[in-house]
């Protein structure tokens, strides 16, 4: 994976939620080019405000000046850190000295190793709890695909969305307008090759671990939280759900062959 400069893009999903898309490029082949995101997702309610993820470190510079647009002057008051990545957690030191009042919330028991001098404005949650935002909430779940011992998910019951971390990756064409469209939107639905090259690189477990057992987890939990909108950090915003869960798990069961 090449390192570079990228540059962040929004587009507002559904009411309230703003994703932030930036992508890398990477090398599928010898001889050929795929890009892939590192995004991260603002959800407001009436009385407060919650980053999910916070991309890349080489996205700051365009991260913190397209935030400070979508927020008009609103603070940013949460950033939730699905675990502790350079994808999902690199900017997190720039964001808490840009928005003095911020708090840190999620799975954070390895947080103040990072960052001792900022411990008190961590709020450790634990799945099943939720952030009140006024009017919606973020609740925190269990990552049933997960990175580390303290990756979360975020799950928002009124929008049915599901901000699932590493889960349901895929790369997309290296070409321009590409990183900023739905998954259901690019010319071609990404397939299990699209899913599966992010998935074996990211995720090394599944190398050893039969597919079955986390497409059986997977689909109990997605059993008992309905979802319209699927929010991956490492794939574009996903609109159809059970087409993508599908791609998902042929991606999942093509790594042990």
């Amino acid at each position: 994976m090449l390192t570079t400069t990228t540059i962040t893009q929004t587009r507002e999903i559904t009411p309230g939620c703003v994703w932030f898309s930036s992508c890398l490029p990477v090398r599928a082949s010898a001889d050929r080019m795929v890009h892939n995101h590192n995004s991260c997702f603002l959800l407001a309610g009436t009385r407060a405000t919650v980053l999910v993820d916070t991309g890349m470190p080489s996205a700051w510079p365009s991260l913190r000046a397209e935030l400070a647009g979508v927020l008009a002057g609103r603070p940013l008051d949460h950033v939730f850190p699905t675990h502790p990545e350079a994808p999902h957690m690199g900017n997190l030191g720039p964001l808490m000295e840009a928005y003095p009042a911020l708090s840190v919330v999620g799975d954070l028991r390895n947080y103040h190793l990072y960052f001792p001098e900022q411990e008190a404005r961590m709020r450790p949650m634990r799945a099943g709890e939720a952030l009140d935002l006024g009017g919606r909430r973020l609740e925190f779940v269990p990552a049933v695909i997960r990175d580390l011992p303290n990756t979360l998910w975020g799950y928002e019951p009124e929008a049915r969305i599901l901000f699932l971390s590493d889960a349901y990756p895929y790369t997309h064409a290296h070409e321009a307008g590409q990183c900023l469209l739905l998954a259901e939107e690019l010319p071609h639905m990404p397939g299990p090759d699209e899913t599966r090259l992010v998935i074996e690189r990211a995720l090394s477990w599944t190398r050893h671990v039969p597919a079955e057992h986390a497409i059986a987890a997977l689909d109990a939990f997605l059993a008992e939280h309905p979802v319209r909108i699927v929010a991956p950090a490492h794939g574009g915003v996903i609109t159809d759900p059970v087409a993508m869960t599908r791609v998902f798990h042929d991606g999942l069961r093509a790594i042990r062959g």
